[in-house]
């Protein structure tokens, strides 16, 4: 019997370790189960999309050596967000949320069947990618506001912070994993097994929707007066501009993506100017990691209660990073730039998007989610064209040997190539910190958070009605 006893000891030790772990995780409450499951199908279906839109430039470029096809495809892609997106959040404000995020997937996953029927076919020809280019994109818009829209309802508002984190890890995780995949994925199994994985990714994102609830909100009667859309989206522009704090913060994130557009188009040839491609992957792996470590963050901290002042503190800190990564032409100094800069993405694009999530009337949540993506994305693109010929036609002969700025900037940074770069990076890192400094300021000192949580108040009383 005495032997018997230790082991009785060991047995009620085990269970008494794994039974409460067990219980923690059957035992979440019922909304976060709900959101959790949204978010793994949701999640996989993503990082499915990206890894075709990879594979398949890949594909396009090995088939035409050309880089104006493969530039037209991202041009094609990026054309909905900003043109459609505004008449796309007015549809979502009117539709149920949940079937518009579970027919966009079914859209784009029968575009994906179409090409890989072509594929297999030996049929598949460049302008078949444009118009599946575009039709995913269009899919994509759909899903991404109807998502946007719907995540308030299926969370409380002290969780939207942690879960627009979750998101951002898995914006971060498709980021970093997608174009390593697509191109090991594509030399292994060919075009044509990406596709399968992507329509795999497609089928788990659908089936997981099924079970999922997502609250509607009553319907707004003022807004079905007049059914003009164009009417409609303008009460989301009536939203946005009745509060100086939102309105600062919109214009604020204008620049801040900007600048992001810029330094996007910057990185590569900053780096490639004196070193590797291999090191360039190699410095961008690294501010992945940043990436992914700070959405983790978010997750974790959720924003905080001074939300728009943590915001302009964190786009401080990555405008730092832009203007470290510009100084010098060392990949050490580079890298640590770019994991700053990097870090601090994932905390300000969750930390906006929660503000407007807050903000914003739930039956209005499509239309303004849909105008502040599309001036975001306006102001992106502007900033990814401008920067080439910034750097090119005026500030790299500028810091050439003989240039304007060789005798003064050039004495702190460096002359030569890639020196107009990194110049344009630190005045454009530069800008942003300065712009950040004086908002958050001036937010503070007017108090303007508070006024942000008294419509806060007002979002949260809101009546919901369950699909």
């Amino acid at each position: 019997m005495a032997s018997e006893q230790p082991s009785q000891s060991s047995d009620s030790d085990s269970s008494d370790i794994q039974i409460p772990w067990l219980y923690r995780l059957f035992s979440l409450p019922p909304q976060i189960k709900n959101f959790i499951l949204f978010w793994f199908g949701q999640s996989l279906s993503q990082i499915g999309t990206r890894l075709t839109g990879f594979g398949l430039g890949i594909w396009v470029y090995q088939n035409t050596q050309a880089v104006t096809q493969l530039s037209l495809v991202f041009f094609i892609t990026m054309l909905p967000g900003v043109v459609l997106t505004p008449l796309v959040g007015a549809l979502v404000d009117r539709w149920n949320r949940r079937w518009i995020i579970f027919f966009s997937d079914c859209g784009a996953a029968v575009v994906t069947a179409a090409l890989l029927l072509l594929q297999m076919s030996g049929s598949l020809q460049i302008w078949h990618t444009y118009i599946s280019a575009f039709a995913t994109s269009l899919c994509g818009c759909f899903q991404m506001v109807a998502k946007g829209a719907a995540i308030p309802m299926m969370v409380s508002k002290q969780q939207l912070g942690r879960v627009n984190g979750m998101l951002q890890f898995s914006s971060a995780l498709s980021e970093i994993s997608a174009p390593a995949l697509a191109g090991f994925l594509v030399g292994t199994l060919n075009l044509s097994g990406l596709l399968c994985l992507d329509l795999g990714s497609y089928a788990i994102g659908l089936s997981t929707l099924l079970f999922v609830s997502i609250p509607q909100p009553e319907p707004d009667t003022s807004s079905f007066q007049d059914r003009s859309l164009l009417k409609e989206i303008f009460q989301g522009w009536n939203v946005i501009s009745s509060q100086v704090a939102l309105l600062i913060l919109l214009g604020f994130m204008g620049l801040y993506f900007f600048v992001n557009g810029m330094a996007q188009v910057l990185l590569n040839p900053l780096v490639l100017s004196f070193s590797s491609a291999q090191t360039f992957g190699s410095v961008m792996s690294l501010g992945g990691i940043g990436m992914v470590i700070g959405s983790i963050l978010m997750s974790i901290w959720g924003g905080g209660h001074h939300a728009l002042q943590n915001l302009f503190v964190a786009s401080f800190i990555g405008s730092v990073g832009l203007v470290i990564a510009g100084t010098r032409q060392s990949i050490p100094i580079i890298s640590l730039g770019l994991f700053i800069s990097f870090l601090t993405l994932p905390i300000i694009m969750g930390t906006s998007q929660t503000i407007w999530q807050r903000c914003a009337r739930l039956s209005h949540q499509g239309r303004v989610l849909s105008l502040v993506g599309t001036f975001t994305g306006l102001l992106a693109t502007i900033g990814t064209i401008s920067a080439s010929p910034l750097a090119d036609v005026v500030l790299e002969p500028m810091l050439a040997k003989d240039g304007l700025l060789a005798s003064t900037v050039g004495q702190l940074i460096g002359i030569g190539g890639g020196r107009g770069i990194g110049f344009l990076m630190i005045l454009a890192g530069s800008l942003l910190a300065i712009v950040s400094l004086a908002v958050y300021v001036y937010v503070r000192c007017l108090n303007l958070d508070s006024t942000l949580l008294e419509s806060q108040e007002i979002v949260e009383s809101e009546p919901l009605v369950t699909t």
